[in-house]
């Protein structure tokens, strides 16, 4: 949405916002912005083409223009936020760099930065904390999505040796916190490997995953092109020398080539937020 918004406009949409409750007229709103009526009146039209206004040539949102100026002032507000913790910016100005900033990242690379601002936060909270249970990791995270490394690993006696479904999901892997509950999604992604029948070259994908929490065996969900599971039950260890968060996770995968060439196996996945 920030694409399509140049940074003056989004100014705009933000002081609507502000006065949903009691419109101004367009005088009064250019007034109030420090521009002329007819650059004001130009912008509305734009809002307008874009569903924001409800009406041409009035100030009052539309129900999308709520909900997009809404989600605006939260994206400003982090970026003030993580702005604040970076450099020294007060009031108008903070205001200003927080809305250009915003409008020249992309998406993702804001939600990289969110996220790792958050993560330092939380870390510094931590201090001689060395052992976090999940369901506390869950409540003491701000919701947001949160990038891991991972790394799966054979179990046993190679288990220095990484395991085919290292390869079988994209890295990084992503956590999301949301209202006390956090779960991990690992999306899923092709491989070929050689088949254990006459040294065939096979194509396939993890077909089913199961963790073993406790001892015992959890089927993992799949949503969103991912297989999904719960960190409650996980324990997290935190390395202060290091700034690591770290957790791992026993599993069972099989592959949907078939047991023939691609028997059960297990591996262990170790993940890490830095």
């Amino acid at each position: 949405m920030t694409r399509d918004l140049a940074e003056e406009k989004i100014k705009y949409l933000l002081f609507l916002y502000e006065r949903k409750d009691q419109p101004l007229s367009v005088t009064a709103a250019a007034k109030a912005c420090g521009v002329a009526k007819s650059t004001f009146s130009r912008t509305l039209s734009a809002f307008f083409e874009m569903g924001y206004v409800a009406e041409p040539g009035k100030t009052m949102l539309s129900p999308d223009g709520e909900k997009a100026a809404r989600a605006l002032r939260q994206e400003v507000d982090q970026m003030k936020e993580w702005l604040q913790s970076e450099i020294f910016l007060q009031g108008d100005l903070l205001e200003e760099e927080a809305r250009r900033t915003v409008c020249a990242l992309s998406t993702d690379t804001r939600k990289k930065l969110y996220s790792r601002h958050r993560l330092s936060i939380f870390f510094a909270s931590l201090k001689s904390v060395t052992e976090i249970p999940g369901d506390r990791l869950c409540f003491q995270l701000p919701d947001g999505e949160y990038e891991f490394a991972f790394s799966i690993y054979k179990v046993g006696k190679e288990e220095a040796q990484l395991s085919m479904a290292d390869q079988g999901f994209f890295h990084p892997g992503l956590l999301r916190i949301q209202e006390g509950k956090g779960e991990v999604f690992l999306k899923i992604r092709e491989v070929e490997q050689d088949s254990r029948v006459r040294g065939m070259r096979m194509r396939g994908q993890v077909d089913t995953l199961s963790c073993f929490i406790h001892g015992d065996s959890r089927p993992c969900g799949r949503r969103e092109d991912a297989f999904v599971f719960p960190i409650q039950p996980l324990d997290f260890f935190y390395r202060e020398e290091e700034r690591i968060l770290q957790a791992s996770v026993e599993m069972e995968f099989t592959c949907s080539v078939g047991p023939v060439h691609m028997p059960k196996s297990r591996a262990r996945m170790i993940m890490i937020f830095k």
